[in-house]
């Protein structure tokens, strides 16, 4: 399953510095973020270390926490360490086809 993007107009729950939202629908953040959850997205916000952003990579957008290791390889983590199936590893040839769209505002 892949996320769907959704334009929607700005409302008072929508925090100032978010760009765009989206409902997540996938399981792969549990239980940090639900599925069927709607969040806001800030496409200007820089990521730092084990941030949650969305990332667009092989044509599907994906909810994951960011992290980076020591041979420049990036690890895309789901939100419950013990389900290894949801991270994705993308050593440094894949990362170029990552692209970043922003932080996820939590």
């Amino acid at each position: 399953m892949w996320e769907e993007l959704v334009l929607k107009p700005r409302g008072e729950d929508v925090p100032p510095e978010a760009d765009f939202s989206i409902v997540i629908t996938d399981s792969a953040m549990e239980p940090l973020i639900p599925r069927g959850s709607r969040v806001y997205v800030s496409s200007r916000a820089a990521l730092k270390e084990l941030d949650t952003g969305l990332f667009l990579y092989e044509g599907r957008v994906r909810c994951r926490r960011w992290c980076e290791d020591y041979n420049g390889a990036l690890i895309l983590l789901g939100g419950d360490e013990s389900r290894r199936e949801d991270s994705i590893y993308l050593d440094r040839e894949r990362r170029r086809r990552c692209l970043c769209l922003g932080k996820v505002l939590l």
